[in-house]
């Protein structure tokens, strides 16, 4: 299944322990295929995603220390087991969720939704893209086009199928006008898909530079929801602040939809209002494998604008969460492992 030396290390950056705000960058066993549908990614690049951010803040979910983080990476496939060698050599990246498989959501392609969920990978259970190289399923994989470059494939990976789910969800309601909230990864690329689609979209940001980035597109954006053109037919909240809830479900028109793409705890909420709007409000799980394949095509098209994308190496990967935390990251931040921008300078 692979000639990898059972003592072949890797560098990566590990979280040895939750809560924490650094990782430890360090060697790591390699990983080589456990079985035949297995694969190893050489990582090219990886997205750091809010949720990264919120796990090491011991604010979500809890891996089992030292793990590995990184749920958005791409790279090439440079082993594989016999089940899986047609892969060999080619771009890809993954889908996240392992479900147990035989729940009615994951025969429907939802794994993700699976009520016994076995790993999210990058996020728990399963190591993830901060690192040279990562092992996943083979029937994760999803290629990705030679137009795309690295941190921009890196960048649709969690970020872009959330989007696509949200903006999918969205147009199912056939909606005349969409507010986004917050303009960062998610929130870019909801507003890009919806003018895609021809429909009205105004975008909410506090953060100028994220703000003025989306203008720079030709996108309406407003520092506040109190400064956003309302009534709307549908909310999509990219934020995970708790804050915007209440004015947000205030901008709906009767029958409304708000989207929670970003989610958080919220500790008081009138739901006055949306029982007299009659209001729904929908979850949004990242995205199934065809959210994922679409805006990768779009990408490659050239039909989206994508994320402005940062990039450190790995042996940097505190100074990028700490640029973050910061909020002077305009786009997506990308962490390159150390060996690869080695071989992009030569």
């Amino acid at each position: 299944m692979g000639a990898t030396p059972a003592t072949a290390t890797m560098q990566a950056a590990v979280a040895t322990s939750i809560p924490s705000e650094r990782l430890a960058v360090t060697r790591v066993p390699r990983p080589a295929p456990e079985t035949d549908q297995d694969v190893v990614l050489r990582v090219h690049a990886c997205g750091i995603c809010g949720t990264d951010l919120h796990v090491l803040a011991g604010h979500s979910y809890r891996p089992e220390t030292p793990f590995v983080l990184g749920h958005e990476p791409v790279g090439v496939v440079v082993e594989a087991g016999a089940g899986a060698r047609e892969w060999l050599g080619r771009r890809a990246t993954i889908t996240l969720f392992t479900g147990e498989g035989s729940c009615a959501a994951c025969r429907a392609g939802d794994e993700r939704l699976c009520p016994d969920l076995v790993s999210i990978t990058g996020v728990l259970g399963v190591w993830g893209g901060y690192a040279d190289y990562l092992r996943v399923r083979a029937g994760q994989l999803v290629e990705v086009p030679q137009s795309l470059s690295w941190e921009d494939a890196s960048s649709l990976v969690d970020g872009g199928a959330t989007a696509a789910n949200s903006v999918r969800v969205a147009l199912g309601r056939d909606p005349r006008r969409v507010l986004v909230l917050g303009a960062g990864p998610i929130g870019h690329l909801c507003a890009e898909l919806l003018r895609v689609h021809g429909v009205p979209v105004q975008a909410v940001e506090p953060n100028p530079l994220r703000r003025q980035a989306l203008r720079d597109l030709g996108h309406d954006v407003v520092a506040s929801v109190e400064e956003a053109a309302a009534p709307v037919d549908a909310v999509i909240d990219c934020t995970g602040v708790p804050a915007v809830m209440a004015p947000g479900l205030d901008a709906l028109n009767p029958h409304g939809t708000y989207l929670l793409a970003g989610y958080a705890r919220v500790p008081e909420v009138d739901f006055a209002v949306v029982a007299r709007k009659e209001a729904d409000i929908r979850g949004i799980r990242s995205g199934r494998r065809e959210d994922l394949e679409s805006i990768i095509a779009l990408a490659a098209a050239e039909k989206i604008r994508l994320p402005q994308t940062a990039r450190w190496r790995l042996s940097q990967a505190n100074d990028a969460l700490d640029a973050l935390r910061a909020q002077r990251v305009p786009g997506k931040a990308v962490i390159v492992p150390d060996s690869v921008w080695k071989d992009e300078v030569a």
